[in-house]
């Protein structure tokens, strides 16, 4: 069911993935109106969340690190009968070897444990000798939401989620200067905004959006 947004500033008209019908003037001077897929006006590629994991000793045998869904466990030996064990070293390797097997990089049988799959939810990226950063694979405050926790008192994460995904915001529709008085612009088909909408006003103008948003 089609909805009507009014408004006479800036703002985010839809928070959802919304198809738009088109713009409807009431009134104004004169003015412009430009319409972006996402949470703001300003176009951006987005932000990936992140995560960092920091070390402060040896890790203890049996200690587990978790982000997402996927639970690591670090073990002095592997048994390599279950996926995501990580082979315990000195502080710096025991991170180089979850790196590993967070990416499924070389090492699965000998570093981390046989049948480990690649994280589906982040990447390992920075890593030092006593910290490990995350980041999502996609940009999107969805990531947020990620949960990473730990078990031991020689790791500890910055926060209980991944943090400061942001989502894209792209120029769907250019800037378009409308006559002054009223005005309708019905667009040809619905235009379908992925994240959500926001319209971004020049001058003066009393609107009203159009739009459905997607089930």
């Amino acid at each position: 069911m089609a909805r009507y947004t009014n408004g006479t500033d800036s703002a985010a008209i839809s928070a959802v993935p919304t198809e738009v019908h088109g713009i409807v003037v009431n009134s104004h001077s004169s003015g412009t109106v430009r319409l972006n897929d996402g949470a703001s006006g300003t176009t951006s590629a987005g932000v990936k969340a992140t995560g960092v994991l920091t070390g402060t000793d040896v890790i203890t045998n049996g200690e587990t690190v978790t982000i997402g869904t996927n639970t690591y466990t670090f073990l002095t030996a592997l048994t390599n009968t279950a996926p995501n064990e990580i082979l315990i070293g000195t502080l710096a390797v025991s991170l180089d070897n979850l790196k590993l097997a967070i990416n499924k990089g070389a090492g699965e049988g000998t570093n981390y444990s046989t049948g480990t799959v690649a994280n589906p939810n982040v990447t390992a990226t920075t890593n030092t000798s006593t910290a490990q950063t995350v980041q999502a694979i996609r940009v999107g405050t969805y990531a947020n939401s990620i949960g990473t926790t730990e078990t031991g008192d020689d790791i500890s994460w910055g926060a209980g989620v991944l943090e400061s995904g942001a989502n894209a915001s792209v120029l769907a529709f250019n800037t378009f200067t409308i006559p002054s008085g009223s005005y309708v612009l019905l667009f040809p088909e619905p235009v379908d905004f992925a994240t959500g909408v926001y319209l971004t006003i020049g001058g003066t103008i009393d609107y009203t959006i159009i739009h459905t948003p997607n089930a």
